[in-house]
């Protein structure tokens, strides 16, 4: 055989098929699958990734306080869970510290404040809810009941001084826990036995709240909510010790308490609901 033509016409003919056959058998692996994506892939749509769900916080309220924020005389939890639970019905989330204490008084509270267990709640807080000072003005009637005579002989006048300095760190200390939640702090109702001078006992009241009021100015977002009408000439509305407000009573409370609450210091659905 003539060796040119072997290079010529035989060389050229096999390099030629053997790559035909490795051509098909990579082709016939892709099809099927055994190399690389299927062509089949690419007939099908691609699954869109489903999109991260929103992270969204409950609406936290942080309640300090005596035994009205505790909810003594009531087995719903007082005014606090009340005021969740309007919120609540306004479709928001909402999550209630309690950290009211039976009989604490204003120098208590203050020394709580200084707790880091205390003050880590207050920091996430989204409504600060606060009454304190009922129990300075009822255990300084230990000493005898207001008199219509100098104030130096008025055991509530020297409670009432001491408890408005107290009362002005106590919401420094929130507001620095916690620079920018609304802050509600219940006003006093009566809370003197039968038996007291009326109008002396009314005329105690008055500068009672009044320093709360005067207290409170000094701290943004801190408000007074008042609570002494709502409990004139209103027994049905106290417990059955009557000191302490009954379920009737702190609905009232709560009502109140929402309808303190601006736009701008409700949880987002509630401010929708309410405006205009």
């Amino acid at each position: 055989m003539d060796v040119r033509r072997v290079f010529l016409w035989f060389v050229p003919a096999a390099v030629g098929l053997a790559t035909a056959l490795v051509f098909a058998g990579g082709f016939a692996a892709g099809v099927t699958g055994r190399l690389g994506r299927p062509v089949a892939d690419d007939l099908l749509p691609r699954p869109t990734p489903a999109p991260a769900a929103p992270r969204t916080g409950a609406f936290r309220i942080v309640a300090l306080g005596d035994s009205l924020t505790r909810g003594a005389g009531d087995a719903s939890g007082g005014y606090p869970e009340r005021v969740a639970k309007a919120l609540r019905a306004a479709g928001t989330t909402v999550e209630v510290e309690n950290l009211g204490v039976d009989g604490a008084e204003t120098k208590d509270l203050l020394r709580k404040l200084t707790d880091p267990e205390t003050r880590r709640p207050l920091a996430g807080a989204r409504l600060i809810l606060l009454s304190i000072s009922g129990n300075d003005l009822s255990h300084s009637l230990r000493g005898g009941p207001p008199g219509g005579g100098p104030e130096s002989e008025d055991p509530t006048v020297a409670a009432r001084q001491a408890a408005s300095s107290h009362l002005r760190s106590i919401l420094s200390a929130i507001r620095e826990a916690n620079g920018s939640a609304p802050i509600r702090l219940l006003g006093l109702y009566n809370p003197f036995p039968e038996g007291f001078d009326p109008l002396l006992a009314r005329k105690a009241l008055l500068a009672w709240n009044v320093a709360l009021e005067e207290a409170s100015f000094s701290v943004p977002g801190a408000v007074v909510v008042p609570t002494a009408d709502l409990f004139a000439e209103r027994p049905d509305r106290l417990a059955a010790d009557r000191f302490h407000p009954g379920p009737a009573g702190y609905d009232e409370i709560a009502v109140r308490v929402v309808s303190t609450l601006g736009a701008g210091a409700k949880p987002p659905s509630l401010a929708r609901q309410s405006s205009p």
